[in-house]
């Protein structure tokens, strides 16, 4: 009995060694984080996310160039004048005297806040107040332009191109006489858009 006692004490013994064996680990246990640390790590993202947004804002507003001052309205005239020269050909006499009139009549209103492309040239020259903005000769010189302009533009009266450099050189010299500081050099300004 002894014997035996001893056998099954030694196969108990095999047999806790062998399940020991069978419920071993094959990883690690894995930590599962708490929720509430997810939680802060989260908000703590979207925090520095909109801190990073912000700041780019601001450094983007600290580095952006000065606004530039528009150009005074004489000088964008002049530059609008001088594409105009395109079209300073017999041929196209018509849109010639367009463009240099509607140049002309946006420079009355931009600098002398004047309504010339709301009237027409008869209206606009039997307003005594409008007048008053110009000298006797001037106001010669702008009645005779625009008389000439109307004449080609709305009778298709034909002009040679001495005519169409008279009328361009009259524009040229009223504006830089009536809008432009004395002595200031006139600015090219590749952006000028001719009006249409």
């Amino acid at each position: 009995m002894s014997a035996f006692a001893g056998t099954s004490h030694l196969l108990a013994q095999e047999e806790t060694e062998v399940s020991q064996a069978d419920i071993l680990d094959i990883k690690d246990p894995i930590f599962l984080l708490d929720p509430m640390l997810l939680l802060f790590i989260a908000i703590g993202i979207l925090v520095a996310a909109i801190l990073f947004w912000i700041a780019v804002i601001i450094f983007k507003r600290m580095t952006r160039p000065p606004e530039l001052a528009p150009p005074p309205p004489y000088e964008v005239a002049l530059n609008h004048l001088r594409k105009a020269r395109n079209w300073l050909e017999p041929e196209t006499t018509e849109r010639f005297c367009t463009e240099v009139s509607t140049i002309m009549r946006g420079f009355l209103e931009a600098h002398f806040k004047l309504p010339a492309s709301e009237q027409t040239t008869e209206e606009f020259f039997n307003n005594s107040a409008h007048m008053d903005n110009f000298s006797a000769d001037q106001r010669v010189e702008l009645k005779e332009f625009s008389e000439q302009c109307d004449l080609a533009k709305f009778a298709n009266y034909g002009l040679g191109t001495a005519e169409m450099e008279e009328l361009y050189a009259t524009a040229e010299t009223f504006i830089e006489t009536t809008g432009k500081p004395g002595g200031e050099p006139v600015k090219e300004n590749p952006d000028a858009i001719t009006p249409s």
